[in-house]
């Protein structure tokens, strides 16, 4: 296995790092304005470019298109936000929706229970059926797959250049939280809620996780309708995600 390889050992490496070093970090870097507004930002990028909209509806669900820059600019943010590469990402997810919420289901709550961080190695467990992923099987994305951790090094070695804080406030603390929010979400969203559709799922529609992960809060529309740009269906439901995305669509 390839050390800089997008897998659930490299994942959970980072997750543990970024768990530590955000603590230690608590009492050597400066919280000033500029740097508790610019964590707050890094987050909202990791979480709602590189998760909710790149990885999630961009990559898995094909809801939409991007021009070519675009397409590398948001999947490189993607990368940033340590949760996998496009490749590793979309195969879970996928895996998530056709099975979810049952024994097979790799992120539900009857698998995995509640973690603050972590990945479940299922690699280890089952043999990859590459068919899932096979309009990602590409030279470009088995590149990011393989040498996903180094690329992330490299950005960091760019940031530390500018200021080693950056790596501590853009970086680090901001792909904390949204493990954080992230593992939340895969273990709330289908336990408490409420629900416009009767899927086959336990997927809710949680008001809580809104103001972190904005529209997939409302992933119960989401699981009904999978396909689709936006999660709105009741006019209170606001997804500014879809909104973004009706303006750099292609």
């Amino acid at each position: 296995m390839n050390f800089f390889s997008s897998n659930a050992n490299t994942l959970n490496k980072i997750q543990l790092f970024t768990v530590i070093t955000s603590i230690t970090g608590l009492f050597y870097f400066d919280f000033t304005l500029s740097n508790v507004l610019l964590t707050i930002f890094s987050f909202y990028v990791y979480s709602i470019f590189g998760l909710s909209m790149t990885l999630h509806r961009y990559y898995t669900h094909k809801s939409f298109e991007m021009h070519p820059i675009l397409h590398w600019v948001f999947t490189f943010i993607s990368i940033l936000t340590g949760r996998g590469s496009p490749l590793g990402w979309v195969y879970i997810h996928r895996l998530h929706h056709a099975f979810s919420d049952t024994d097979k289901d790799p992120h539900g709550p009857k698998t995995m229970g509640f973690k603050l961080f972590g990945f479940k190695p299922i690699e280890v467990q089952t043999k990859p059926n590459l068919f899932i992923v096979k309009d990602l099987m590409n030279p470009k994305q088995m590149f990011i797959n393989k040498y996903y951790l180094l690329i992330i090094l490299a950005w960091l070695v760019v940031l530390s250049i500018i200021d080693i804080q950056m790596i501590y406030f853009t970086w680090i603390l901001p792909v904390f939280l949204v493990q954080l929010s992230q593992n939340s979400f895969n273990h709330f969203a289908h336990i408490y809620g409420y629900r416009n559709f009767e899927t086959k799922d336990n997927s809710t529609n949680n008001f809580l996780l809104w103001p972190f992960i904005l529209g997939d809060a409302w992933h119960n529309n989401h699981h009904a309708n999978a396909d689709k740009i936006t999660t709105q269906i009741k006019r209170y439901e606001f997804d500014p995600v879809a909104k973004f995305i009706s303006l750099i669509r292609k």
